[in-house]
């Protein structure tokens, strides 16, 4: 086992899992990011590719789905239990999956960067909702990124286009929302992750600014 000190805390790196493939057992394609669920279940977000240049591109993408697993405490223990969704932009569908978060109830909750629409499905895949992060009058892409919920189960998305970040609740209706385009205290260029503390703390990576933010659960 291979232990490593980064600033002062100490790692011990069990093992990996995982190879590239475009579907299929214990393979990832371009994975962006990834969300425990419930008795240990590791759902990860694969954002795949395109494939024929000059084609529809709701119609040629591959390896885009969310992949079922878990990794266990040792080499060997982990175990694939599946992957749904796919590439496209039906109901269920993502075009740039990004983001991840799963609820209370196993539910889990994707952001598509590309369709700027979060989708919900059931611990299992099913397709339960979508609802789009934009209000239908704004002209410009939002860029739905990072995800993160919650105590009480609201949803925070980073727009990495729209330099923002928005709160929903699980009906998909938006709360507040802040930040604007620059770089100073509560501005963001391109933020991309974010993350939320037992205290309710949202915390962002503001990723051309090169730092992170913490602000109130209402920003």
């Amino acid at each position: 086992m291979l232990t490593q000190v980064v600033a002062g805390r100490v790692y011990d790196y069990s093992h990996c899992v995982g190879r590239s493939a475009a579907g299929g057992g214990m393979g990832f394609a371009n994975p962006q990011s990834a969300a425990l669920g419930a008795d240990g279940v590791l759902y990860v977000v694969s954002r795949g590719s395109e494939t024929i240049s000059g084609v529809g591109w709701n119609r040629t993408g591959t390896g885009a789905r969310v992949s079922k697993c878990t990794i266990g405490t040792e080499a060997g223990e982990e175990e694939y239990l599946g992957e749904f969704s796919k590439y496209g932009d039906g109901e269920g569908d993502f075009v740039w999956g990004s983001g991840i978060a799963t609820d209370s109830r196993g539910n889990v909750y994707i952001t598509d960067e590309w369709l700027d629409r979060i989708t919900v499905f059931d611990k299992d895949g099913g397709f339960l909702a979508n609802w789009n992060v934009l209000d239908g009058t704004e002209g410009e892409p939002y860029g739905a990124s990072g995800l993160a919920m919650d105590s009480d189960e609201n949803l925070y998305v980073v727009g990495g286009r729209m330099h923002q970040v928005r709160k929903f609740n699980k009906q998909g209706r938006l709360l507040t929302s802040w930040g604007s385009y620059g770089a100073g205290d509560g501005q963001f260029d391109s933020p991309w992750g974010i993350t939320v503390d037992h205290q309710g703390h949202v915390y962002v990576a503001d990723h051309r600014n090169h730092r992170v933010q913490k602000f109130s659960a209402d920003g």
